[in-house]
C-alpha cells in the first residue's frame, strides 16, 4: 500500500470514530432529556454569572419556597 492510501485509511478511521461518538451523544442528550420529562434545562444564568446564581436558583423557588429543603424532605412531610 502506498502512504496515501494509508493516509486516506487513516483519515477514514478518525472520521468514522468522530461520526460515531456524535450519533452516541445525541443518543445521551436525548435519554437525558427524556428523564427530565422533556424539560431543557435553562444554564444562561451559570454562565454569565457563575454557581452563584445556581445556587440562589436553587434555594429560591418561583413562589420564593426554598426548593433545596424541599428536595431533602419526605413528600409525606412537605
Amino acid at each position: 500500500m502506498s502512504k496515501e492510501m494509508i493516509a486516506v485509511l487513516v483519515f477514514g478511521a478518525i472520521a468514522l470514530i468522530a461520526i460515531v461518538m456524535l450519533v452516541l451523544e445525541r443518543r445521551g442528550i436525548a435519554a437525558r432529556k427524556a428523564a427530565r420529562g422533556g424539560r431543557e434545562v435553562d444554564i444562561s444564568n451559570l454562565i454569565a454569572f457563575g454557581s452563584a446564581a445556581g445556587a440562589l436558583q436553587k434555594e429560591d423557588g418561583p413562589d420564593g419556597t426554598d426548593e433545596t429543603a424541599k428536595a431533602h424532605t419526605k413528600p409525606s412531610q412537605r
